[in-house]
Formats: C-alpha cells, sequence, structure tokens
C-alpha cells in the first residue's frame, strides 16, 4: 500500500468515524489552461457520519481564502492554494489573525 494510500484512509477514518469500505483510483484531468474566478469565501457540502447525513459550511478566514480556478472544459473547477487544512474536524484554517477584516 502507498504512503499516500495510508494517508488518505487515515483522514478517512479520522472524519467519517469509520475505514473506507472500498478504494479506486480517480483520474483528475488537470487544464492546462485556466482562469482565476476570485477567491472562495465559503465551501458547503454534505456527507454522512454513522449512517447520518450532515450539512457542513466552513466560511475561510481572510488570510486562509483559497482561490477559485475554472478550467476551459466542463466539469473543471479547482480550489487552488489557500492556508487551510482538512483534517478530522474538518476545515481547519491555518492563519493566525487578532483581528478578521471582511472583504
Amino acid at each position: 500500500m502507498s504512503r499516500e494510500l495510508e494517508r488518505a484512509i487515515r483522514l478517512h477514518k479520522s472524519f467519517r468515524e469509520r475505514a473506507p469500505t472500498r478504494a479506486r483510483h480517480v483520474k483528475i484531468d488537470l487544464p492546462e489552461v485556466a482562469v482565476i474566478m476570485g477567491y472562495l469565501d465559503a465551501v458547503s457540502y454534505t456527507t454522512t457520519h454513522n449512517g447520518k447525513t450532515h450539512r457542513y459550511k466552513h466560511t475561510f478566514k481572510r488570510g486562509s481564502k483559497p482561490t477559485l480556478v475554472a478550467g476551459t472544459r466542463d466539469g473543471q473547477l479547482l480550489i487552488v492554494g489557500g492556508r487551510f487544512r482538512v483534517t478530522g474536524r474538518g476545515i481547519v484554517d491555518l492563519t493566525h489573525h487578532r483581528r478578521e477584516i471582511e472583504d
């Protein structure tokens, strides 16, 4: 088992509270050229924990915001950069500001 796969399994266990039941390789078609759409203020997603559906919304702090980028083909929307980490608690900003200023 590759190191990256082991890391992915650990992250899945910490976030989803159980081991994954399957794994697969996913081909990601990265664009050669992309358009910067702007900063991503927040991301919302739906997932399950212990068989129950949960909806989450993470609002990025000003210094943590990633860039939203669109490729030229259908289905190419990417989150690039930013100062955050995905953990068992979800998305965690890494920027430490004493005072947050809204854009």
